[in-house]
């Protein structure tokens, strides 16, 4: 699958690693990215930055009309990049009804929707849909667990729409990022990848046609653990984490003060 000469979709893209897939796939080739963000006006500084080829969209994943719109109007969309979402943190019984479903609609109804209907375009232009999901969807998150059940789910999902998609040649990729330098990971203190080095292997994956990726250290170590050490992903996920962080800490120096 090439990106080079096609045209992009790349939700919550206004920030973060929204706008660092932004970039690159402008640098790597295609010749328009639509960015979606609930506030369009937010991307105006990069859109002088970036040129005619970023074209800035109104977008909210929750918000059916807004889906309709962005179906309607950018019908020539080939790829699409199932970026945004909502990181709650807390325990479970910290948490209310209303901050759960939110997290849902966000992280995993909304994305559905989405795709559901760009699917005529993308299998139209045989395209591909690339999720940014996590390593909290395939091992417990001990700070964020509402998160990470809501990327277990988006991950099934994910791999159920790859079964129907690809028949039409379309590439569904989903990657597992771990601790990301972004706002979002602000108060996060463990090392965390850069966005570029998270935008950059997961696009590569992609255009390999790959159905997962672990982009980052913190990753590649859950993905060891998941093949290696699956009796306690399944009965001790929390201490498992645990370990885990606690030998990236180990493996990263810390920068100097």
């Amino acid at each position: 699958m090439q990106i080079s000469g096609r045209t992009a979709l790349v939700t919550g893209a206004n920030r973060g690693l929204g706008l660092a897939f932004v970039e690159s796939l402008l640098a790597r080739g295609a010749v328009k990215v639509y960015a979606g963000a609930r506030n369009p006006a937010s991307l105006d500084a990069v859109r002088n930055r970036l040129g005619d080829r970023l074209v800035p969209v109104r977008l909210d994943v929750t918000s059916a009309g807004d889906r309709r719109a962005v179906a309607d109007s950018c019908g020539d969309v080939e790829l699409l990049v199932s970026n945004a979402g909502l990181s709650p943190t807390g325990p479970v019984l910290g948490s209310d009804e209303a901050e759960c479903r939110e997290t849902f609609e966000v992280n995993v109804f909304g994305p559905v929707a989405l795709v559901q209907e760009l699917a005529p375009a993308l299998r139209q232009h045989r395209g591909g849909v690339l999720f940014i999901n996590s390593v909290t969807g395939l091992v417990v998150s001990r700070s964020s667990p509402v998160y990470g059940a809501s990327k277990a789910a988006m991950r099934m999902l994910a791999l159920a729409l790859r079964h129907q998609l690809t028949a039409d040649g379309v590439v569904v990729t989903t990657s597992h990022p771990g601790f990301i330098d972004t706002d979002m990971a602000g108060e996060v203190p463990y090392p965390k990848a850069s966005p570029e080095e998270v935008v950059d292997r997961s696009l590569d994956a992609w255009e390999a046609e790959m159905t997962v990726v672990f982009p980052d250290r913190f990753a590649e170590m859950v993905e060891r653990t998941l093949s290696e050490r699956m009796p306690e992903v399944l009965a001790e996920p929390q201490q498992l984490m645990t370990g885990l962080v606690a030998d990236l800490q180990a493996a990263v120096p810390s920068p100097p003060a």
